[in-house]
């Protein structure tokens, strides 16, 4: 149903994932990288990601970690076997089973010229979120360099700032912004992208008011694209379209309209967006790079940004916690972000745990 608020306010589109380094030993759960290639020489790395993974996270983040072999002999309590994939929806069952609060899985695909492609998705129990990322790269002689290269994206995400970012978006790049600022506000916010050489979008205007509520933006946090994803889980079996012998013409066409728009905005959402993201590219005669979508609090003290390559269509930035003492402030936080390499804030520490 969220789904179909965000379409419908707005057509396309971590205030917190959360925040598991701040629980008393959290539990991280860990199931198969499954072998999407029909090469079964690469099926031991099903195992060997996971418990690699689990590992590296374990050396830094004092949790429980339950890897795939532990973890399919807890399910056998139930009768049921640990999968290799799994549909999004079947993962708040899981988790209560095994009584953990993230779960980590997904698959990968070796490419030609000795790369390859692994996607994870990484499931909170507290927020009913996904957050799913796809990394290709280099199979590294020593697996080690690969595994710390996901543990890295792992690690910015599941950080106080729940950063993830896959380049610099550097100055001249042309922006669309999407906020929950008006008039002034938004000439304050737009000065240092300008200032920065950044091109401004007439995307949204600094209208004198704008009638988007924090809590109306927070239902933009959720962004799901080809290949990066931070989404509310959903499941389609639990609507029902309630039909019977007293139900008449206008009650059928009602339930045919809803099972549409469900259809449309829920089991095929990604496909609806990216029509729109296109619609979008197109009217502005693909003259905007990046759209970015930043939610501000009440004070103005604080906001988390969410921003698509809209040539790509895919999710390119995404932080949460962004603070500032004025909106001009936290304007140029957002700059100094997008501009900067990503370092690696516990790379000493995982050298260290080699």
């Amino acid at each position: 149903m969220k789904r179909i608020v965000i379409l419908t306010i707005f057509s396309i589109c971590i205030v917190g994932l959360m925040a598991p380094i701040a629980h008393a030993r959290p539990t991280m759960a860990f199931g198969y990288l499954a072998n999407n290639s029909n090469d079964d020489n690469f099926d031991y790395l099903e195992t060997i990601f996971p418990n690699s993974f689990a590992n590296s996270l374990k050396n830094i983040f004092d949790i429980n970690a339950i890897k795939p072999h532990s973890l399919n002999e807890e399910l056998k309590k139930y009768k049921q076997e640990l999968k290799k994939y799994y549909q999004a929806y079947e993962l708040p069952e899981l988790v209560e089973k095994i009584d953990s609060d993230l779960f980590i899985y997904g698959n990968f695909t070796p490419l030609p010229n000795n790369r390859i492609k692994i996607v994870l998705h990484l499931y909170a129990e507290d927020s009913n979120r996904i957050f799913t990322f796809t990394n290709v790269g280099k199979m590294e002689t020593e697996i080690f360099r690969l595994v710390d290269r996901i543990t890295m994206i792992l690690l910015n995400f599941m950080d106080q700032d729940n950063l993830y970012i896959t380049k610099i978006i550097a100055p001249r790049a042309r922006l669309a912004f999407f906020t929950n600022l008006e008039g002034d506000e938004l000439n304050q916010f737009y000065f240092p992208f300008m200032q920065a050489s950044y091109g401004v979008s007439s995307f949204q205007g600094n209208e004198l008011f704008n009638k988007l509520t924090v809590d109306d933006m927070q239902v933009f946090s959720n962004v799901a694209t080809r290949e990066n994803s931070y989404d509310i889980i959903t499941d389609m079996r639990k609507v029902r379209f309630l039909h019977g012998t007293w139900s008449g013409n206008y009650h059928d066409e009602r339930t045919s309209e809803l099972r549409e728009t469900f259809t449309d905005n829920d089991l095929n959402y990604l496909k609806s967006k990216e029509a729109i993201l296109e619609t979008i590219n197109r009217t502005y005669n693909g003259s905007i790079d990046y759209l970015i979508i930043a939610g501000f609090d009440k004070s103005r003290s604080k906001a988390w940004v969410r921003c698509i390559d809209l040539k790509e269509k895919d999710l390119v930035w995404m932080q949460t916690d962004i603070k500032g003492g004025s909106i001009k402030e936290i304007g140029e936080n957002m700059i100094k972000r997008m501009n900067t390499k990503i370092e690696d804030p516990f790379k000493e520490q995982i050298e260290k745990n080699k």
